[in-house]
């Protein structure tokens, strides 16, 4: 089964589209990324409710703003 089949199509478009954005790979590696992302933000969300829900607004919104995080250089 694939993770991003649970999203909403108009989720989907936008959560690819920013991790492209965020990381400047292709939209297969994106879909990769956000297939990945499903058991560390279900852990999260089970350690007390650090984020909303795998899938959610929240998710679509806070997860390529992480994406983008890991892409800046450090300094």
């Amino acid at each position: 089964m694939d993770p991003l089949d649970d999203l909403a199509p108009d989720s989907r478009r936008e959560v690819v589209a920013a991790v492209v954005a965020a990381l400047a790979v292709s939209e297969d590696h994106a879909e990769a990324i956000v297939r990945a992302s499903e058991p560390l933000w279900d852990a999260m969300e089970e350690a007390g409710g650090l984020v909303d829900s795998w899938g959610s607004g929240e998710f679509c919104y806070l997860f390529p703003k992480m994406c983008a995080v890991i892409q800046s250089p450090a300094g």
